[in-house]
């Protein structure tokens, strides 16, 4: 049966496609004793996106729809045990915000934040946490088990190569009046809509209320133009107090929402802008909007 030591060279093809520098016979991490009496049950196994279905049968639909690249599992149990107790899956999606936003896609509501890799939480069976261009998610049977679990986390994430600090996309996004640990990134059909795609996000404090902030990054003007139109028409429909704002972006409206609340949306090159909140104004919201159009400015002016 294969030692837990031998963690990093049996799992050495997905880090390194993560960006690892790993090669055979490098010496693992140091172990902690909560996960030193742990031998791998069998060896690891390798899955793809044609295939990837066999292991997480529908769930795969998300990974797929975040660029899922390849993914390694490989599962522990304890010393002399018959059965397994901890699965260890490295999932590699690709692109730093692609990890990060599967990540937080699946982030537990109110986990406690664990201090590995770039982010991750520790839930009740499950230490999940993402760095570069990877996700990794720790699961155990057994509550007792959870020191092993978090030992094999801080393994793994000492291996794994890579930024730990959020993607770059989002110096897009205002830093004042952030909420801390907010962002997110949904890939395809944000706020509902199929022409939103690539659309980083994070909530602020405005006033007593907070507001969520959404930039859509559609890669082009000419796509930019055509879901801008989608969205516009659908709010005139749907919406309440529909208007024209001026000053913001190449066009831009304010609109109450009938899920979101009030919503100002502003356009600029490849870029859509959209602020709502339930409670705070539509004058708040547009300096949330203008906030995040400097950053789009900025962004253009680099892909010149």
């Amino acid at each position: 049966m294969p030692s837990w030591r031998s963690w990093i060279l049996v799992m050495s093809a997905a880090l390194a496609v993560c960006g690892a520098a790993i090669a055979p016979g490098q010496g693992a991490p140091a172990q902690s004793a909560a996960a030193a009496s742990w031998p791998m049950y069998q060896d690891a196994r390798s899955f793809t996106p044609q295939n990837l279905w066999q292991y997480i049968d529908g769930a795969a639909d998300l990974f797929l729809s975040y660029g899922f690249a390849g993914l390694e599992t490989a599962q522990y149990a304890r010393q002399g045990a018959s059965e397994p107790a901890i699965t260890v899956d490295v999932y590699d999606m690709g692109t730093p915000l692609n990890a990060f936003g599967v990540f937080t896609s699946e982030r537990w509501e109110g986990a406690p934040a664990l201090a590995v890799g770039a982010g991750g939480y520790d839930a009740e069976g499950l230490v999940a946490f993402w760095k570069g261009r990877c996700y990794v998610k720790i699961a155990t049977t057994e509550s007792g088990d959870d020191g092993a679990a978090r030992a094999l986390a801080e393994a793994t994430a000492e291996r794994l190569t890579g930024a730990t600090a959020l993607p770059d996309e989002f110096e897009r996004l205002p830093s004042k009046g952030r909420v801390p640990g907010s962002e997110r990134y949904v890939r395809k059909d944000a706020l509902g809509h199929k022409a939103l795609t690539n659309v980083i996000s994070a909530d602020y404090h405005v006033g007593k209320t907070t507001a969520a902030l959404h930039v859509a990054d559609l890669l082009r003007s000419a796509q930019a133009a055509q879901a801008w139109t989608k969205l516009r028409d659908f709010e005139k429909r749907a919406g309440t107090g529909f208007a024209a704002a001026k000053g913001l972006g190449e066009a831009a409206f304010s609109v109450r929402d009938s899920g979101y609340g009030e919503m100002v949306v502003a356009r600029a090159g490849r870029y859509l802008v959209v602020a709502a909140s339930e409670h705070a104004t539509r004058a708040a919201l547009k300096g949330l909007v203008k906030g995040a159009l400097a950053g789009v400015a900025e962004a253009r002016g680099r892909q010149r």
